[in-house]
């Protein structure tokens, strides 16, 4: 589905009041990539896990299942993250608004600095993020800055950026709505992209000044026009530069007390230094409150411990680092968690299920081959593409050597799966598995007879060997403290 163009209304005009007078409603934002209110979802009565808005959110904004896990709900002032695990429940009278964000994002992903743009497999090159990404990134970072939510100082040097970024979001207008910039100048102003600070400053300036700024902004529009670059190209220069961090900087930790700028931040750990994370009620003279204590602790048993003021601001922060953990294991099997009470339901589901999260079909052929390619063989993982589809893979012996079939396996809004080959839907996968292990999986009109699955090993696991076994086995399970999941 293409995006919208700036002329295309992103939601109705009913739905663009916030009014608390909606009573037993919860509201989903998705940043606005273009003048006008934000787009969003509503949700009526019941419960609602923060995992499944955030399916229904990246669905509504073409966000691929493989990237789901970078995004999350805060509150509107981003006061407070939710965990995946975390249920709203939407009463009678009452009104929440929260906004889909992605949380996780790591600099150079784009490469405009380093060689990190492009990843080489088979001579084919890759973004590591797709576009869909890069929009909600631009329209998160645009949001935040003509909101003033991003600070930004007034110096020349600043004031020169954030004219540059203005240009810049001009072009990507008149862009999208096939438009010279002179032509989008007359009825959309540069000063409409600019942080309320520099505007008001512009606006403040004598008008032989704002015309000398007026007229270099147009030129400037002009040199940009000229170098005929696409829509997410002018996108990818505005978003990343916005955002702080360090792949490799790992845990960071500052002195108690002071305010947060200018403080300097001492590294604590990386992530994969990481062996334990515990919450409980932190102690306190006098009666118990609500502050919670989370202690993290090394490899070398060294500990590091934050105090927070309630439950939900300690959950917020073991799914910040709960969730940089498993990306920095990019690529490999997503099968960590240190805390059972932050893990996304649909990572507890592919651990119940012996299940893959969207991995692609190299990586899967690429399992099966490492366990042998033995015939009946099989990979179950979800879909790279669909939120509710899975693929299994299975391993069949031809004369000319192994070969490898892919299944799609639907699931409906109630829950039943089926499988194209099988006789009649099922109430889970487990359910459906076990049939295809009887002999009623019919591909292409062969008869497969599945004999064992290749199951997600975490990363680190002293052997690479796949773990074999039918669907109906039971395995031990590992403390979730110990920080690996089975």
């Amino acid at each position: 589905m293409a995006p919208p163009s700036e002329e295309t209304p992103l939601i109705s005009q009913r739905s663009c009041s916030l009014s608390s007078s909606e009573a037993g409603a919860l509201h989903v934002l998705l940043p606005p990539r273009g003048p006008g209110p934000p787009q969003r979802l509503s949700f009526s009565f019941g419960d609602h896990s923060a995992e499944e808005l955030c399916v229904r959110a990246a669905k509504a904004s073409g966000i691929l299942p493989v990237y789901h896990s970078l995004f999350a709900l805060a509150t509107e002032d981003l006061s407070c993250w939710f965990p995946p695990s975390h249920v709203f429940s939407v009463e009678d009278a009452g009104t929440q608004v929260l906004v889909y964000r992605l949380r996780f994002y790591f600099p150079n992903w784009f490469g405009l600095e380093k060689c990190h743009r492009f990843g080489l497999r088979k001579d084919l090159a890759s973004a590591i993020l797709d576009l869909p990404v890069l929009e909600h990134l631009f329209a998160q970072h645009r949001s935040d800055l003509l909101s003033g939510r991003l600070h930004v100082g007034l110096s020349l040097q600043e004031q020169g950026e954030c004219l540059s970024l203005a240009v810049l979001d001009v072009a990507r207008m008149a862009c999208e709505q096939g438009q010279r910039p002179a032509q989008l100048l007359k009825t959309v102003s540069y000063k409409a992209c600019l942080p309320p600070g520099l505007r008001d400053l512009i606006q403040g300036l004598s008008f032989v000044t704002r015309r000398r700024i007026r007229t270099t902004v147009r030129c400037a529009l002009r040199r940009v026009a000229a170098c005929q670059a696409d829509r997410h190209s002018l996108m990818a220069r505005p978003a990343t530069p916005a955002i702080l961090g360090a792949d490799s900087g790992g845990l960071q930790r500052r002195g108690g007390g002071g305010a947060w700028q200018g403080e300097v931040f001492q590294p604590f750990c990386d992530f994969p230094e990481i062996v334990d994370i515990s919450i409980k009620q932190a102690p306190r003279v006098g009666p118990a409150g609500e502050h919670r204590l989370v202690t993290i602790t090394r490899t070398d048993n060294q500990i590091l411990e934050a105090e927070f003021p309630g439950l939900p601001e300690a959950l917020s922060f073991l799914a910040l680092v709960d969730g940089y953990f498993r990306l920095i294991r990019l690529f490999r099997p997503p099968r960590h968690f240190f805390c059972k009470e932050v893990a996304p339901p649909r990572l507890l589901e592919e651990v119940a299920e012996q299940c893959y999260g969207p991995i692609t079909l190299d990586f899967a052929i690429n399992k099966l081959k490492a366990g042998g390619s033995l015939p009946g063989s099989y990979v179950l993982r979800r879909s790279p593409q669909d939120f509710d589809s899975f693929l299994l893979t299975v391993c069949v012996q031809t004369p000319l050597g192994p070969d490898y079939k892919g299944c799609l396996i639907r699931r409906d809004p109630v829950g039943t799966v089926s499988l194209v080959g099988l006789g009649r839907p099922h109430s889970s996968l487990r359910e459906l598995l076990a049939a295809c292990w009887d002999g009623g999986l019919h591909v292409d009109g062969v008869a497969l007879q599945l004999s064992s699955c290749c199951t997600p090993r975490p990363k680190g696991e002293p052997t690479l060997s796949p773990e074999w076994g039918h669907p109906s086995a039971s395995f031990a399970q590992i403390n979730p403290s110990e920080g690996t999941a089975p």
